[in-house]
């Protein structure tokens, strides 16, 4: 019974949605794929569904499906990934979006919404940290000159060290950032999961790159939300729908692809709660 309405509802969230076609924040050159099995990897199967149920590391997953979104641009996939953790922490307590409230016209009473959206996200404290028409392909991050001409360079989106900033300066939440320099981090990235992926005031979302196990996306930001002990997988819920769809992948190529660098830094993870987790 438990099967069938897991499946429900995933068939549900998967139809629902139709995002914009992508494009990606950076090309990837000369880098072997590691080869994922498919159609196993993919979660819409019952290998799939009976390696969730019978984990003990998928409370995230429970948590985060009721407040799954997938990016609503090709930009967003950090933004889609941070709404829902902010909106599994925070249910409950989140202010009324005015520009998504509804004017009751018979008598003129407002209809709160009182959970963030993607295009709520980005605002004036936002800003500070990182201009959103720079994260949003508007316009460049800088200009220099080059033989003699003016040329733009661009930024779009935003890298681990931006989103951990607006996620504690604007959104006032707990952020643990872990770099993959090393691929022998594994022990400590595995040991993060298990007490998080346990922990239901506390989410991990990584930064890694797609290309590297075989996905269409390149830099790439998604929730981890359940880890299989016996297989060594983790299960990724992709925001990125038009795309990929969600999927299971090996630890130890995952951890590969969070191994490489966006701009200056390596990739990683981030560690979410609330404040003193509460």
């Amino acid at each position: 019974m438990k099967n069938k309405l897991l499946l429900l509802i995933i068939c549900q969230y998967l139809s629902f949605y139709n995002p914009l076609l992508a494009i990606e924040n950076q090309a990837i050159k000369d880098r072997t794929l590691i080869p994922v099995p498919d159609p196993i990897e993919s979660f819409n199967n019952n290998t799939s569904l009976n390696k969730l149920l019978s984990s003990q590391f998928n409370n995230d997953f429970f948590q985060l499906i009721n407040f799954y979104q997938p990016q609503i641009n090709p930009i967003y996939c950090a933004i889609a990934s941070s709404v829902m953790v902010i909106n599994a922490l925070n249910y409950g307590e989140i202010n009324n979006q005015e520009s998504n409230q509804t004017l009751n016209p018979i008598n003129n009473e407002i209809i709160e919404y009182k959970i963030l959206l993607q295009q709520n996200f980005l605002n004036e404290q936002t800003d500070k940290i990182k201009d959103r028409d720079i994260i949003n392909f508007i316009k460049p991050a800088y200009r220099q000159k080059i033989s003699k001409s003016w040329q733009n360079f661009y930024d779009p989106g935003l890298n681990l060290e931006d989103l951990s900033k607006i996620l504690i300066e604007s959104y006032q939440l707990a952020v643990e950032k872990i770099e993959y320099k090393k691929l022998d981090q594994i022990d400590k990235f595995r040991k993060d999961l298990k007490k998080i992926l346990k922990e239901p005031k506390a989410f991990i979302i990584a930064n890694f790159d797609g290309k590297l196990i075989n996905k269409a996306t390149n830099g790439h930001v998604a929730p981890i939300v359940a880890y299989d002990q016996i297989s060594d997988e983790i299960l990724i819920l992709d925001p990125a729908l038009h795309k990929n769809k969600w999927f299971w992948i090996s630890l130890e190529n995952f951890a590969k692809a969070m191994n490489t660098k966006d701009g200056e830094n390596f990739r990683g993870y981030l560690i979410i709660s609330k404040k003193n987790n509460k």
